[in-house]
């Protein structure tokens, strides 16, 4: 049964009876709703009617483009016909006739406005006689070229040539030619008119101006533009196969009606062609929709203008009734609006706990394969001694694993906060270029990332993790941004100095093509865990932590944009004023031993047969013992045999790294100590002890330099001693 009947009124639930603010919207929807939905009907007919009436004058114009066109052609192959008649049948020509034809040629293009010269040529291309001359002008095309008789040529049909140049620096022109023959049927070579485009270019260009946006193209059946209207300079000599106007042409067709895009200038046009006569070329006429949609605007816009009076008054009356009722609704939006931030605070905290058991169990994770680093990278560095040279680039390719890795490891760390902030002068010509093989995997496939820093941008002082953490989440926004693809434009330069502030100021500056945001949204962007994206999608801490680096690094961060327009977020830095640190300094000679008796205490075993033969190779002896408290143990039977205390920091059992190393300090305290740990975040607790430390992984040179640092210091005099170095300075390479 096509219908149910319910028996009884319809539940209240199930009816929605629009309140007064709900009919003041509908008369508003109304008011304006229905006028465009007239004007877009009115649009849509007239637009059919413009372009119905675009065809007839376009069909007009053709055909006056094209009796012109063919007329100067007919001319041109009866001319030639009468000079074939002239011409003598062999290939050879005596002086005397060759002077009588260069006046009869020269007579007969006097009365051709359109023909700039009248040749006979022999089957080789060389000039018997010729209405300018006998011969051509040093640089001309054509000189000296050889003459194959083509198959319209023995056919007795005109051949059409490509442009050509009369001379170095002359006028472009294109060949009309008929084959000539001996008595016997040989081929003896062409006749020939050179005419310039220019003649039909000015006769088009006045047609034209009596329709404007109008476009006409001569061209030959292969596709190759003699002459266009208006001129295209960058536009291609030959119109594409692909185009609808040419492939309807070779198929045969001999006129037609297009509706396309130009293969020429890429402009979508009504197009009417037809070829001239029998001869192999063609006349094309087209206008541009565009000219038509400007017509239609005039039009519609007149018409909008008489009807926009009354739809606003209509407007204006439902708007200002809305307004009154909408402010009875006031409390009731008040209520709502507090109990959203509770939840949003809610939420809030619960990223803000999400976040922190994130960070503790990365820095966990980047501590375990920062051991691993350097057992890879350690047995990389002794394998180096023992494989012949032929497999050293497998090694290499292992150790540039082995970096990446340490590099990826150290994004871990700042993404998790677990790296103490390290500023330093950043030189954004050397960092930004590096971070594109980050940001491209990043950014994806469809999106293009282009990266351009103004040579002379000064230095910033920022942490560099940071800054780089920074960078990527904008790039995961601008991502984000764009479903369908587009561009993603970091750039780097010196800027004018913001309002307030004074000295040199660097502008880093992120710009992306995405679907750009309102102004609420914009007003919210930096806040923390303030996020329009889906559930799962997003924390909303990537800008917030964007805004706090500017804030640390005495800057600021601002982000303009708009809905359908991109963002563009402002990075502004103070230029440092800070020195670069002086270069540490290398010893005379890295191989040089150092005969030190090491102390090694490390947990990890095969960490410890990487730095032990390290070690050896360098003329140490090294003992090795897995906690802190066996270590102190060994120091109570014979302290005096050891040099130096090489301990990890995190160890198990009641004895770390860092009580170790005080401990001994005090007990033992001519014994040099050297600590190394995985965990960045322990790097300033203790740098702020007084003791060196190397941070994981390491590569065994700065191991060494760390090494032979704290023998110049053991052996330099007291008032001499150099200030000590931190270690974990450039232990950013892994082993």
């Amino acid at each position: 049964m096509p219908f149910a009947t319910t028996q009884g009124p319809a539940p209240s639930s199930s009816v929605r009876v629009p309140s007064g603010l709900g009919w003041l919207r509908l008369l508003l929807v109304l008011a304006v709703l229905v006028p465009l939905l007239l004007l877009a009907a009115f649009s849509v007919y007239r637009y059919a009617q413009l372009e119905a009436e675009a065809e007839v004058r376009l069909k007009r114009t053709l055909s006056i483009a094209h009796e012109h066109a063919l007329r100067i052609l007919a001319t041109n192959r009866t001319l030639l016909e009468h000079v074939r008649d002239l011409a003598p049948r062999g290939t050879a020509l005596d002086p005397q006739r060759r002077d009588e034809l260069n006046a009869q040629l020269a007579q007969l293009a006097r009365g051709q406005p359109q023909v700039q010269s009248i040749r006979i040529e022999d089957p080789n291309g060389a000039v018997l006689a010729a209405s300018d001359g006998l011969e051509p002008r040093p640089g001309a095309d054509g000189v000296g070229r050889g003459l194959t008789p083509e198959p319209q040529l023995m056919h007795g049909r005109v051949h059409l040539s490509d442009l050509l140049r009369d001379g170095p620096d002359g006028e472009r022109l294109f060949e009309i030619s008929l084959g000539r023959f001996t008595k016997n049927g040989d081929f003896a070579g062409v006749v020939e008119t050179r005419t310039p485009p220019s003649f039909f270019t000015s006769f088009h260009a006045t047609l034209a101006a009596e329709e404007p946006g109008v476009a006409i193209t001569l061209f030959r059946a292969d596709g190759l533009v003699y002459s266009r209207w208006p001129p295209l300079p960058d536009a291609p000599e030959r119109m594409s196969p692909r185009g609808e106007v040419l492939s309807r042409v070779l198929a045969g067709e001999t006129s037609g009606v297009v509706r396309n895009i130009s293969s020429l200038d890429q402009q979508r046009r009504i197009i009417l062609f037809q070829q001239l006569g029998d001869f192999p070329a063609y006349i094309g006429v087209g206008r541009e929709f565009g000219a038509l949609k400007m017509d239609l605007l005039r039009e519609v816009g007149l018409l909008a203008a008489f009807g926009a009076v009354p739809v606003l008054g209509i407007v204006l009356a439902a708007w200002v009734a809305m307004q009154r009722t909408r402010q009875a609704l006031a409390a009731a939006a008040e209520l709502r609006h507090e109990s959203e931030v509770r939840r949003q605070v809610e939420e809030a905290l619960f990223q803000s706990q999400k976040m922190e058991a994130l960070g503790r169990l990365t820095g966990g994770v980047a501590h375990d394969f920062n051991n691993a680093l350097m057992v890879i990278g350690g047995n990389l560095h002794l394998l180096h001694r023992t494989v012949p040279e032929g497999a050293r680039r497998y090694l290499d390719a292992i150790g540039r694993a082995v970096q990446s890795s340490a590099q990826l490891t150290r994004q871990l760390l700042a993404f998790s906060r677990r790296q103490a902030l390290a500023p330093e002068n950043v030189r954004l010509q050397e960092r930004l270029p590096e971070l594109e093989d980050l940001l491209v995997p990043t950014l994806g496939a469809q999106v293009q990332l282009s990266i351009d820093v103004d040579p002379a941008t000064p230095p910033i002082h920022v942490d560099a993790s940071e800054l780089e953490l920074a960078l990527i989440n904008l790039a995961v926004n601008a991502r984000d941004a764009m479903d369908d693809g587009g561009s993603f434009i970091l750039r780097a330069g010196p800027t004018p100095a913001p309002a307030g502030a004074d000295g040199e100021w660097v502008l880093v500056e992120a710009v992306d093509s995405g679907q750009g945001m309102d102004p609420a949204v914009a007003a919210r962007a930096f806040d923390p865990f303030f996020t329009t994206k889906p559930a799962g999608k997003g924390t909303g801490l990537g800008l917030s932590q964007v805004y706090g680096l500017c804030e640390r690094a005495g800057g600021r961060a601002e982000l303009r944009s708009a809905p359908g327009r991109g963002t563009r977020v402002r990075l502004l830095f103070p230029a440092s004023r800070e020195a670069d640190p002086p270069a540490p300094p290398v010893p005379a000679d890295a191989s040089a031993p150092l005969k030190l008796s090491v102390l090694l205490v490390e947990d990890n075993l095969e960490v410890a047969q990487v730095i032990r033969p390290v070690l050896e190779s360098h003329g140490c002896t090294v003992m090795h013992v897995p906690t802190g408290a066996l270590a102190l143990k060994v120091l109570e039977v014979d302290a005096g045999r050891f040099d130096l205390l090489l301990t990890d920091v995190v160890m198990p059992g009641g004895v770390d790294g860092a009580t170790l190393a005080s401990t001994v300090q005090i007990r033992y305290p001519r014994l040099q100590i050297l600590l190394m740990t995985g965990y960045a975040e322990q790097i300033a607790a203790i740098d702020a002890l007084g003791f060196k430390v190397l941070a994981k992984p390491f590569t065994p040179q700065v191991l060494t330099e760390a090494l032979a640092s704290i023998v110049r210091t053991a052996s330099a005099p007291p008032g001499t001693r150099p200030p000590t170095a931190q270690g974990h300075e450039g232990s950013h390479t892994s082993l």
